[in-house]
């Protein structure tokens, strides 16, 4: 019983972390840009023409990366081993991980858009499939905290990262799965 309190409170610290997180860097670039007299724009057609971040595609490969395990590990792989369904053993738990985990996932996926944006090569390629993405994953957790995933919707959730895996590769960003982590 400690053991799962402990589980639940510090998923639930690590959703409050990365929900936190990313909104200080937002504020200081768009202070930056005001202050030099550039409007920031908003539309997704304007790529930089050099990289405006030091190590973006590092930056990118890296917060991808944790967005994508963490969706394969908590979301995708207990929705096909069935931790969803009514009536399945630990669904309660499984549920939480998801939530969790699924926040997680947008922080860091809202974080690699920002390095995307970075590199002119990424930002052209990336920018619809981190949405999509984003938004699959979006939706998953709302249904998480409703306390139903259909598996289905991970299923596509999961398309949508394959589309990004081969967008970042096409990109020269390729980031891979860890076949030897055990679940």
């Amino acid at each position: 019983m400690v053991r799962k309190l402990s589980i639940i409170l510090v998923i639930g610290l690590l959703a409050f972390t990365a929900a936190c997180s990313s909104h200080s860097s937002t504020s200081v670039n768009n202070a930056s840009a005001s202050a030099n007299g550039v409007a920031a724009s908003a539309s997704p057609g304007a790529c930089p023409t050099a990289n405006t971040k030091s190590f973006a595609k590092t930056r990118f490969v890296a917060d991808i990366a944790l967005a994508g395990g963490a969706f394969k590990r908590y979301i995708y792989s207990p929705a096909k081993a069935g931790k969803f369904k009514k009536g399945a053993n630990g669904k309660v738990l499984a549920l939480v991980k998801a939530a969790a985990a699924g926040a997680f996932t947008v922080n860091r996926l809202n974080a690699a858009k920002n390095a995307a944006e970075a590199n002119p090569t990424l930002c052209k390629l990336l920018a619809a499939p981190i949405a999509k993405f984003s938004a699959a994953v979006s939706g998953l957790v709302g249904k998480a905290k409703r306390g139903s995933i259909d598996p289905s919707d991970v299923t596509s959730g999961n398309g949508f990262l394959s589309d990004l895996h081969g967008a970042a590769s096409q990109g020269g960003a390729p980031f891979t799965d860890n076949t030897n982590a055990s679940v």
